[in-house]
């Protein structure tokens, strides 16, 4: 009895196959690839120095984005707020637009901090990413990079660091 129902149950399933279309239901038999949709990044800038104790009380660079990489602007030059958040509390992280035109947007960015903080993490800046574009840290060139001590003389040995979040 057992066999006779085992028997039925694998013709019934067998017997439900489909319905002989191509397609599937509600389908027009044409494959459909969504559209890429754009996405945000997140860089992190970050510094590194000859000892993990070395203090800086401000850092400045200019940091070019690359292609597929954009910043809303403002009216002025000023990047607007959020976009660029200090990792330190009580630091002021601020940037100027020094060439607003997509691609290839250039940021003058200002890092400071009245008391002080160790070689680490800085801020992160919030980017815009075109649908498909690959992107790696590489891609973003940071130049002019100055850690300054409380005096406003800059430190020899402390060098900038990014990394690169995608969404």
């Amino acid at each position: 009895m057992r066999v006779l129902w085992l028997l039925l149950l694998c013709l019934s399933l067998a017997a439900c196959g489909g319905s002989g279309s191509t397609g599937t239901s509600g389908d027009d038999g044409k494959v459909h690839i969504p559209e890429p949709v754009p996405g945000t990044a997140r860089l992190s800038i970050g510094t590194q120095g000859p000892a993990a104790d070395s203090v800086l009380y401000a850092a400045q660079f200019t940091l070019r984005l690359p292609a597929g990489v954009s910043l809303p602007a403002t009216d002025g030059r000023l990047l607007p707020d959020g976009l660029l958040v200090p990792a330190v509390s009580g630091s002021y992280a601020g940037a100027s637009f020094l060439q607003i035109a997509v691609p290839g947007q250039v940021l003058l960015v200002n890092i400071a901090h009245p008391g002080g903080v160790t070689v680490g993490p800085l801020a992160t800046l919030t980017c815009q990413v075109d649908a498909g574009a690959a992107l790696t840290a590489d891609a973003f060139t940071l130049e002019n990079f100055s850690a300054r001590d409380a005096n406003g003389v800059v430190i020899p040995g402390i060098t900038a660091k990014l990394t690169l979040q995608t969404q």
